[in-house]
């Protein structure tokens, strides 16, 4: 073999490694624990300080993998636009209650989403709004009835 050839397979494997270093970092090494984005989301005279999932990444991952919420906060997945976006419960391991958010207002929830350990990706039920959302909230599983968060209530964000 001649030198340039060795060169360039070398070349060639530590590029093959360091992607699937990239790609073991990035999809499979489990969730983060935290976006380092926080907001304020205010329902009612109510605030859940919530972590932000802005990115695909982030809300592909949502809560899955952590083993609780602390009380009184959440996760607020924002997104570009507006959609029927499906959510689903996929490695979760707590209840939650989801609050649909359009604009700023409240128009629907799911309450008390269990998760489904012993379904396949093909099997887990799948949660949508009841029309177009650019956000959706994640809280503890009871929250919705706890703090009275109804349709039509108004939404705030904050820093």
């Amino acid at each position: 073999m001649s030198k340039n050839l060795i060169i360039i397979l070398l070349l060639i494997l530590i590029f093959i490694a360091a992607a699937a270093l990239a790609f073991f970092h990035f999809f499979l090494s489990g969730p983060s624990k935290h976006s380092g984005v926080e907001a304020n989301v205010e329902i009612g005279g109510t605030t859940f300080k919530s972590e932000v999932a802005s990115t695909i990444l982030q809300r592909t991952i949502g809560l899955s993998g952590r083993d609780s919420l602390p009380e009184g906060e959440g996760m607020l997945f924002i997104f570009n636009g507006y959609g029927n976006y499906g959510f689903w419960m996929k490695d979760m391991k707590f209840p939650i209650d989801m609050v649909w958010i359009s604009g700023d207002k409240v128009v629907g929830f799911v309450e008390n989403a269990m998760p489904e350990p012993d379904k396949t990706v093909f099997g887990l039920k799948v949660y949508y709004p009841p029309e177009a959302v650019d956000k959706v909230l994640e809280i503890n599983a009871g929250d919705v009835g706890r703090y009275g968060i109804s349709v039509g209530q108004s939404v705030l964000i904050s820093d």
